[in-house]
């Protein structure tokens, strides 16, 4: 058997504690190795545990406690040694959720939650700890809408956010810092199996500009282009993205693109009966060639209809049409978002992911 001291070293390697998660009276040590570069020596830290609370959190761990320590099992100041394979700084942020140090928390629609929890999820599929797995895919379901309600509540959110940075005249594009990333969001949910959150985010990411790349955006050196500091722009960790996925945008904006060309931008046939105004056929003609611009023009179709959908709401387009014309484009608009919501995964391709 192998006994290992604090300040000793193994074949030319260092051993330190962990300073906080290192227990006098822990009963299993585990060992995660970081392997030195240029000729520097690998460092090994040691966790001085207890393995009722690894077993209370882990299935895994538990089946690994309850097996027989076999004849010649190394030791380390007498307690079962585990040498771990993991890395020192992933297991460390795992074995911190377990003693809660620090308390593990999420701040809600944070753009760097996923990039913060990766390696974290990770692990938790490892070693079966549902429920940190749980919190985690709760927080990023919270993030990402999952209904078209929630998706105008979000969008109401940010605009509002965006007129008071503005009212203030603070810099708008700061509301990007706020509020969730789609590039990092998605291929989070690739690797660690987090399907429902990739409609929104796929559909998100399909109305920014792939010249409003995140880390660009963020480099004392990257020159922004001038569309940034319109006010409310988002942007992406475009590297994030596969091939497989930026293949995937690609086609779920054609055939969104499509599906606007052939669904929405047919011209309705003028209504026979009007009310609260008087209109021409001229006037519902005008209406459509300027509807189909819009709609064709904009990446962000949700919002292009929520406009519409909007009885009341002052659009240029609305000039000459009475009431009923409008109430029944309103209709038609807001029976044409959910339709595009519900499809957003046909779109994009997503049924089964």
């Amino acid at each position: 058997m192998l006994f290992l001291t604090n300040d000793s070293t193994m074949d030319g390697d260092t051993i330190k504690h962990h300073k906080n998660l290192y227990f006098d009276d822990g009963n299993v040590a585990l060992v995660a190795t970081t392997r030195g570069t240029g000729g520097e020596p690998d460092e090994h830290l040691v966790f001085r545990l207890h393995q009722s609370i690894l077993a209370k959190h882990s299935p895994v761990f538990k089946d690994m406690f309850g097996f027989p320590a076999a004849p010649g099992a190394e030791l380390y100041e007498g307690v079962p040694l585990v040498r771990m394979t993991d890395s020192a700084s992933d297991l460390e942020s795992l074995l911190g959720v377990f003693y809660c140090e620090p308390v593990f928390s999420l701040k809600a629609f944070d753009p760097n939650t996923p990039l913060r929890v990766k390696s974290l999820l990770i692990l938790a599929d490892k070693y079966d700890v549902q429920h940190l797995r749980e919190l985690i895919v709760n927080r990023l379901e919270d993030d990402w809408p999952q209904s078209l309600f929630e998706w105008d509540s979000l969008e109401a959110e940010v605009s509002s956010k965006v007129e008071a940075c503005t009212l203030h005249d603070i810099s708008a594009t700061d509301v990007d810092d706020d509020y969730p990333e789609p590039g990092s969001a998605i291929q989070l949910a690739r690797q660690c199996n987090i399907p429902n959150i990739l409609p929104a985010a796929f559909y998100h990411l399909s109305r920014i500009s792939i010249d409003f790349d995140w880390d660009h955006l963020r480099t004392a050196e990257g020159s922004a282009p001038e569309a940034w500091y319109t006010g409310g722009s988002r942007s992406a960790r475009w590297n994030c993205l596969s091939k497989e996925d930026f293949i995937c945008l690609l086609q779920g904006r054609a055939r969104l693109a499509e599906y606007v060309e052939d669904t929405l931008c047919l011209q309705s046939a003028y209504p026979k009966a009007h009310a609260g105004g008087d209109c021409s056929e001229a006037d519902w003609s005008t209406f459509w060639h300027q509807f189909r611009k819009e709609c064709k023009q904009d990446l962000d179709i949700l919002a292009v209809l929520r406009l519409y959908s909007e009885l009341f709401n002052d659009v240029t387009a609305w000039k000459g049409l009475c009431i009923s014309c409008r109430a029944k484009i309103s209709s038609q608009a807001t029976t044409a978002r959910q339709e595009i919501w519900r499809q957003i995964p046909t779109f994009f391709k997503l049924e089964h992911s």
